[in-house]
């Protein structure tokens, strides 16, 4: 049985832990970025690593800065560097060289927190062709819901906070993370992204029960962005599930994996 191999990498100075998922049947494996949601964990992605590893793709899922292991401090902006560091990691000479990897083409798969991170990501590298958005969280929507609803506001900060305590991060507090998206709303806001994004490769994921990143307000507006952009490569499922897709990880995989094999 192939297991994953444990890698870091650098981002700023700060060591980043993660683990890669390859398949040592396969020349040139496509390369893919995992990007976890928000605590996330040290492991693998919805299991679409595991998946990935033995369709024939070479993935890399790592742990933003300050969390699970990664040295430095976990931020809103510090993560989408992260990001962007892992996408030089998957095209550097050694990963190429040790994990017989395609760099001309990389796809950046990211799940809630993660999501966002991953068509931010995309948009800063010409070389990500292929964007998964899986239960997605465009962080300006919150900060505008916050704005709207103190009530939503203290859930989103008390569980925020809780996060971090339970998982030992090193991080700001939830009330400065969300202070970084609200000082640059453009910046973070995906639907205002959308004419970039329209360029790319789009897979949007969602689920009809998902009460955290819900379909009307982080999943439909995007798609409805881009196709008023002309998005010709663009794609959506939504399935009965919830945000963890407890219920719907193997069709969850199917579905990515057939996604990624009709667009090579």
């Amino acid at each position: 049985m192939n297991r994953p191999v444990p890698i870091v990498f650098e981002s700023k100075g700060a060591k980043i832990h993660g683990l890669f998922y390859k398949d040592p049947r396969v020349e040139k494996l496509p390369a893919v970025i995992l990007c976890h949601g928000f605590p996330g964990n040290n492991k693998d992605v919805l299991g679409l690593g595991e998946r990935l590893m033995k369709e024939g793709f070479g993935a890399l899922a790592f742990n933003y800065r300050g969390t699970w292991g990664s040295e430095g401090l976990f931020t809103v902006s510090n993560s989408l560097e992260d990001v962007m560091s892992a996408i030089r990691y998957v095209k550097s000479s050694f990963a190429v060289r040790e994990f017989n990897l395609d760099p001309s083409t990389v796809t950046i798969i990211g799940s809630s927190f993660g999501g966002g991170m991953a068509v931010l990501g995309a948009l800063n590298d010409h070389t990500v062709r292929r964007v998964v958005y899986i239960a997605g969280g465009n962080l300006s929507e919150v900060e505008k819901m916050m704005r709207q609803s103190e009530e939503y506001k203290q859930a989103i900060l008390n569980g925020t906070n809780e996060d971090i305590s339970k998982s030992g991060f090193n991080s700001l507090p939830a009330e400065d993370l969300f202070a970084e998206i609200r000082a640059d709303m453009d910046k973070y806001d995906l639907v205002k992204h959308a004419e970039a994004l329209s360029h790319k490769d789009v897979l949007i994921i969602g689920g009809w029960r998902d009460e955290a990143n819900t379909i009307e307000h982080h999943i439909l507006p995007l798609y409805r962005a881009l196709q008023r952009h002309g998005a010709k490569h663009l794609q959506i499922e939504i399935f009965d599930t919830d945000h963890s897709f407890s219920n719907a990880r193997n069709q969850l995989a199917d579905r990515t994996v057939s996604w990624l094999r009709a667009e090579m």
